[in-house]
């Protein structure tokens, strides 16, 4: 498609049946995101005009790592398409500088010409996040947090919700059920999720490891 770090996998836009991809041609911060869309199912692609807005605090996310975005099907943000984002706050390293970093997600109400930024998910040091929509239309939010000022609050991951298409987040809870990478480090892991497309029920499919060390063993919730 393009040289770069493709950040974001895939977002299909169930509307149009366009395939888009995030490219940032260097590791971020301070890449630009650009995005290429393909009207043949993947077979070729094209370099789109794109703006991204900056949220509240001025703050244009970046792509780098996080899940596939995702659109909307129910209520009034319906045909909305969105995709976990993250802010680098001051600096990708040293590691004093992960406190600064939040994840957040980018939307997109006229097919992915235009977009805009969230407002920060309300846990600093989390990054690397994947979006789900639940049959009542509430956004589920699951987020790696690679810092915390408790150890084992970077060890699990961390999850909330949105009411209003993906605005704000709120509701922030460390899971007791969903490790985050290996116990060894509190780096964690990026992890998938994705919801299974059964009517009327909620069936979430979570995927990362359990490994006392090192990055292996991978596991489905």
């Amino acid at each position: 498609i393009a040289k770069g770090f493709m950040g974001g996998g895939f977002t299909v836009d169930e509307i149009s049946g366009d395939i888009l991809a995030f490219i940032e041609d260097g590791h971020p911060p301070g890449c630009p995101i650009l995005i290429y869309r393909s009207k043949d199912h993947g077979l070729t692609w094209q370099k789109q005009d794109t703006v991204i807005h900056p949220n509240s605090f001025g703050h244009v996310p970046s792509m780098h790592m996080n899940e596939h975005g995702i659109t909307l099907r129910r209520g009034s943000f319906k045909g909305r398409l969105i995709c976990a984002s993250r802010w680098y706050g001051r600096s990708n390293y040293p590691v004093e500088n992960f406190h600064t970093h939040y994840t957040n997600a980018i939307f997109s109400d006229d097919g992915g010409r235009s977009w805009k930024a969230s407002e920060p998910f309300p846990v600093m040091g989390t990054g690397e996040a994947c979006i789900a929509e639940l049959s009542t239309g509430l956004l589920h939010y699951n987020s790696r947090r690679h810092w915390a000022p408790q150890k084992t609050d970077a060890l699990w991951r961390w999850t909330g919700e949105s009411s209003d298409g993906g605005m704000t987040w709120k509701n922030p809870q460390r899971s007791n059920l969903l490790p985050d990478g290996d116990s060894s480090t509190t780096y964690g892991l990026m992890g998938g999720l994705v919801r299974l497309p059964v009517l009327g029920r909620d069936i979430l499919l979570f995927s990362n490891i359990v490994s006392p060390q090192g990055r292996k063993n991978g596991y489905v919730w």
